[in-house]
Formats: structure tokens, C-alpha cells, sequence
């Protein structure tokens, strides 16, 4: 078996994605389908068009899409405008993405994608996830894109890795975390004090 490459998506008039094989370290970040105040056709428009210039580019095994929450829409957290584009967005991707031959499609619960990165399904783990992806590497602290669209996308990625691939997974726990953060420091400690290489012929 090959690992499968997924692409994951946050799906927003802010889209956050990430992409990569499973087992591999994903490449991730956020465009926005359209300028904020935008109409609806504009925003969807706007992602069909990414996803196709995308998918084009980077062969996909797997879209997984994080699936609104309905209860949001009840409680009236969300207005109906809103709650229309979040609704119709990911139709719009999978669309697209089985006219380019990206035919297994898998909607995310965001509690299932909760629990599994940060132990905790319940509650706003916006600021946890980030956390998170930056110990992993997969988000660095100078990147310019520090938004939480990216970093949802990232923890998706990651449970869907661990659902379609699971003898490829990665480790997100805070014990492998502690492991590879010492790893690095070990390896930057040694970069910087090894010395200099004196050239053979001057």
C-alpha cells in the first residue's frame, strides 16, 4: 500500500488547507476565496477555482473536508448567510474535485478532529491547535500565515492520516511532541558549536 496523499480543507470564505502524503510532513495555508462582504457566487467561484489550480498541481487521493457544525447554526451563532456559504462550500469543493478524477471525499466531524489532536472534542481548541501544529514543525514561528484556518486544516489532515492510513500515522501526542522538540534542540545545538571546516587549500 502507497501512501495516500490528502488534501484537507477548513472550508471558509477564508479556506485553510493542508496537503501531503501520509507520513510525510503536509504543506498547509490559507487563501481567501474572496474579498470579505463578497456575494455568495463570488466566494464559491473563488474556491472552485483554487481547488481546481490545486488539485491540477498536486495529485489527491483523498479531500477531506471539516463538516460545519449544525448546532452552531440552531443556536444562532451563525446567520443565515453565513451558515449558507459554510453549508454550500463543501459541495462546491467535492464538485470540483470529482470533475479532476478525486473521487473518496470524507467529511470531518470537528469534535472527532479535536479529540484526536488535542485530547479535548469539546469547547473553542482554536488556540490548542496551534499550539499544537507549531511543536509538531508543521506551522513555524516565523511564518507569515498564523491563522487558525491553517492550523485546522492541519489538525484534519492529521486525523484523517490516522483514519485512511493508519500504518503511516504520526505521532501527535505530548510525549512524541517532547521527543522531537529535544531532537531538534539537540540538532541546532550541534550546528551551531560544531566547528568550522578548515578548507584543504587556501
Amino acid at each position: 500500500m502507497t501512501a495516500p496523499r490528502i488534501l484537507a480543507i477548513d472550508a471558509a470564505r477564508r479556506l485553510g488547507y493542508a496537503y501531503g502524503a501520509a507520513g510525510s510532513r503536509p504543506i498547509s495555508g490559507s487563501i481567501e476565496c474572496a474579498q470579505e462582504g463578497a456575494s455568495r457566487g463570488a466566494i464559491f467561484s473563488g474556491a472552485g477555482r483554487w481547488i481546481t489550480g490545486f488539485i491540477s498541481a498536486n495529485p489527491v487521493d483523498v479531500l477531506a473536508i471539516e463538516a460545519p457544525l449544525p448546532g452552531s447554526f440552531v443556536q444562532g451563532q451563525t446567520n443565515i448567510s453565513t451558515a449558507t456559504i459554510l453549508l454550500g462550500l463543501p459541495a462546491v469543493l467535492e464538485f470540483m474535485a470529482f470533475q479532476l478524477k478525486v473521487y473518496r471525499h470524507i467529511r470531518i466531524n470537528q469534535s472527532s478532529v479535536k479529540k484526536h489532536f488535542v485530547g479535548h472534542g469539546q469547547g473553542d481548541q482554536k488556540s490548542a491547535i496551534m499550539v499544537k501544529c507549531r511543536a509538531l514543525g508543521w506551522i513555524g514561528k516565523d511564518d507569515a500565515d498564523q491563522s487558525f484556518d491553517r492550523s485546522d486544516a492541519l489538525a484534519v489532515w492529521s486525523y484523517v492520516e490516522a483514519d485512511v492510513a493508519p500504518r503511516f500515522t504520526q505521532p501527535v501526542d505530548d510525549l512524541f511532541i517532547a521527543s522531537e522538540r529535544r531532537k531538534r534542540e539537540a540538532e541546532e545545538l550541534s550546528r551551531r558549536y560544531s566547528p568550522a571546516q578548515i578548507p584543504e587549500r587556501f
